[in-house]
């Protein structure tokens, strides 16, 4: 459980650094690779902003979903749903982590640190999904269906008391 809340935090992280840079008006990523000035030439006058907000409010879905993971859920289907997202938000910092530490390795422009980053991230939202499924409730006899017949409920029957 400690690993989803160690997840959280690590995401406010990635939020912070991205509403800084949404203040700033500026792309790119505390710790990432370096951008280039033609990068900011498909944006239009506030779009710069508006994509780091955008990225801002996809770290804080991850942080509700990590948080739902914390509720006691019941049922199937929410529990595959969690488990599915979980497993996506764990997936797209994997991939995060590969393709920064990869771009840092094989060429010159930086973001190693934010590699790291992602990869810190992904080991954390692995723990986190597994924790998850650790703690699902797993059904007892009461929820499962039954296709034998209920046992009868025995009644007692009164005891005759014979003549002495």
């Amino acid at each position: 459980m400690r690993s989803a809340y160690a997840a959280i935090a690590w995401t406010g992280l990635y939020v912070a650094s991205k509403v800084h840079f949404a203040l700033e008006g500026r792309l790119g990523v505390t710790g990432g690779p370096r951008v280039s000035p033609q990068s900011y030439q498909p944006f239009g006058p506030g779009e710069v902003a508006l994509a780091q907000w955008a990225n801002a409010a996809c770290g804080l879905v991850v942080v509700v979903i990590l948080l739902a993971g914390r509720l006691p859920l019941r049922g199937r289907w929410p529990r595959v749903v969690l488990s599915a997202s979980h497993w996506v938000c764990t997936a797209a910092a994997l991939v995060g982590a590969v393709g920064m530490l990869g771009g840092a390795l094989l060429t010159d422009r930086g973001g190693a640190v934010f590699g790291g980053y992602c990869a810190v991230w992904a080991a954390l939202l692995f723990l986190a999904t597994r924790d998850l499924r650790r703690r699902a409730p797993r059904p007892s006899g009461r929820d499962l269906p039954s296709s034998s017949p209920q046992p009868s409920r025995r009644v007692p029957r009164p005891v005759e008391r014979r003549p002495r």
